[in-house]
Order: C-alpha cells, then sequence, then structure tokens
C-alpha cells in the first residue's frame, strides 16, 4: 500500500514537471526557424564575400591610380596589348600578322613570363585611349592596356 501511494505522488509529481511536457512549438515550426537560421547565415556569409571583394576593387583602383599618376609623370610607357601568350613561337607569329596590318607588333616582357604583342606603345594614358577603340574594332575587340 505505501508503495502504491509512493508511485501515485512520483506520477503525479512527474507529470505536473515541466520538464516531461511537449515543446510549445510544433515541428513545423522548429523546422522552419532552422531553415530560416541557415538562410540567413547563407546570406551573412555572401555579404562577407561581397565586402571582400569591394575591399579587393578598391584596392586594385587604388594601386590603379597611383601606377596611372606615374605614367602620365612620364616614368612608365604605355602600350595597348592584342595578345598574350607563354609560348614565344606564337608570340612571333601574332608579332608577325600584326606587323602585316600596319601596327609595331613589338613583343614584350609581361606578368606571370608572359610574352606581350602590342599594337602601339604610347608616352601617356590619353593618347592609347584614342588608339584603342580603334584597336578593338578592326583587330581585336579584348585588346587592353598594359602600363609598364
Amino acid at each position: 500500500m505505501k508503495n502504491l501511494i509512493g508511485i501515485i505522488l512520483l506520477g503525479l509529481i512527474v507529470s505536473s514537471c515541466s520538464l516531461f511536457q511537449k515543446p510549445s512549438m510544433t515541428q513545423e515550426q522548429i523546422d522552419e526557424m532552422v531553415a530560416e537560421n541557415d538562410a540567413l547565415k547563407t546570406q551573412v556569409t555572401s555579404n562577407k564575400d561581397l565586402a571582400d571583394q569591394l575591399a579587393l576593387a578598391r584596392l586594385q583602383a587604388d594601386e590603379a591610380m597611383l601606377k596611372l599618376a606615374d605614367c602620365e609623370g612620364g616614368n612608365s610607357k604605355v602600350h595597348i596589348i592584342v595578345g598574350a601568350f607563354k609560348n614565344s613561337s606564337y608570340a612571333n607569329d601574332y608579332s608577325a600578322e600584326m606587323k602585316e596590318q600596319g601596327y609595331a607588333g613589338r613583343i614584350i616582357a609581361g606578368p606571370y613570363n608572359f610574352n606581350l604583342v602590342t599594337s602601339g606603345s604610347y608616352e601617356s594614358i590619353k593618347a592609347s585611349l584614342q588608339d584603342l577603340n580603334g584597336v578593338r574594332d578592326n583587330v581585336i575587340e579584348t585588346a587592353w592596356i598594359y602600363i609598364e
């Protein structure tokens, strides 16, 4: 009898304990919150990546402005590049082709051991920009400016 009363009292205490009650949220609500949390984490990561890209772009722009300032001062040479080759024989062939078309076709050493083929070389950015669109229209639309 004592055992029976003890079991009943224990049952009443345990059933009223908040640890054994069901949560106030449904499983759907919990899953929805977890999915929302994951989406927010992804968005935060994406925003951090965009912030890093923006910082890198600003750094590159600053470096370009410094290089441009040096170039306009007459310390550098500006080239319009129509081809970049690791293989020097390809660069020589393309250089000959450029010379046949009436361009400089000079080969200069570029970064990362590339051989850069020029359509022309200039003393200022302004002068090179005047010819860049013509080279893009008549030779190759991916021509670009390289500052030595």
